[in-house]
């Protein structure tokens, strides 16, 4: 399966795991930041560049600001919610 490693030791915001996240999927400029918008493009796809299968490695967690380690909470639970509707994507955070 394919790796898209972000590093988030330096995040303080909800926008810098967008950019982040966003940069590394190939994801249109028109694409909403947030979790609606990316269960769409992760679950459905024909949106962003890089389409699953593949797993998020978030490293960095430790350093993160509150911010920006409950916006990655979130994106965790919305990982697992579509694994657990067959989709071939997966997340692992450092």
């Amino acid at each position: 399966m394919m790796e898209i490693v972000l590093d988030g030791a330096y995040w303080r915001t909800r926008d810098d795991f967008y950019e982040d996240f966003l940069k590394a999927v190939g994801a249109p400029e028109w694409h909403g930041r947030n979790l609606n918008a990316l269960n769409d493009s992760i679950g459905t796809g024909s949106i962003n560049e890089v389409e699953v299968p593949y797993v998020v490695i978030v490293r960095g967690l430790s350093s993160m600001s509150p911010e920006a380690r409950q916006m990655v909470e979130l994106f965790c639970g919305l990982i697992r919610n579509l694994r657990g509707e067959g989709i071939e994507v997966d997340v692992q955070c450092e």
